[in-house]
């Protein structure tokens, strides 16, 4: 019993952190629609490895670096900002389907080394190693339920959004509302930014 009263609010707090808006799931949402969910599937890859990478490091301890240097997370904050005020702009531009050659989508790479500077995934991984490496039980018991946990909600939460994307491409493939719903998605992402700087 004790071992589900601890795994219960990881397992809230992974999925609520994963499945609400943020700069992951706009990026999966606008890539199904523009190119399809197929060639979103690189990056739900990259999405799950680079965060679950940097979510170990942090329950490795280090993310307490960020705790007692804030300022490292202000540096984070305004590189992501840059990186996704560029994305925006290019999603807002954005005019056709996948036969668009100069527009392509993030590569598992990129994707998977933003994540080191995706402030919302930064600071869930900073939480729940601080939040959650409790004590109550052995340290490797511990990491290995909050692993899980996060696993179990970033894979989950980087399928429904790329699927979202890729249903709005089945039900109404037309280029004018695929305008419409990149410029929507553009102005969500500066949204996100103005959270993060806030």
């Amino acid at each position: 019993m004790d071992y589900f009263y601890f795994t219960l609010p990881v397992f809230i707090f992974a999925n609520v952190t994963a499945f609400t808006p943020g700069p992951n799931n706009i990026i999966l949402s606008t890539t199904a629609v523009k190119y399809g969910f197929n060639k979103a599937i690189p990056q739900i890859i990259g999405i799950f490895f680079g965060f679950l990478s940097f979510l170990a490091i942090c329950l490795f301890g280090i993310g307490k670096i960020f705790l007692i240097y804030p300022s490292l997370y202000w540096v984070i904050k305004i590189l992501a900002s840059l990186f996704l005020l560029y994305l925006s702009y290019k999603i807002f531009t954005s005019k056709n389907f996948s036969d668009v050659k100069e527009n392509k989508p993030l590569t598992f790479t990129q994707i998977y080394f933003f994540q080191i500077i995706n402030p919302k995934g930064v600071m869930v991984s900073i939480s729940a190693s601080s939040l959650f490496l409790e004590g109550k039980f052995s340290y490797q018991l511990e990491f290995i339920i909050i692993f899980l946990c996060f696993a179990f909600s970033t894979f989950s939460s980087a399928i429904t959004w790329a699927m979202i994307g890729h249903l709005f491409r089945k039900i109404t493939n037309d280029q004018k509302k695929i305008i419409i719903f990149n410029k929507v998605m553009a102005v969500t992402l500066v949204g996100c930014i103005i959270l993060i700087l806030i």
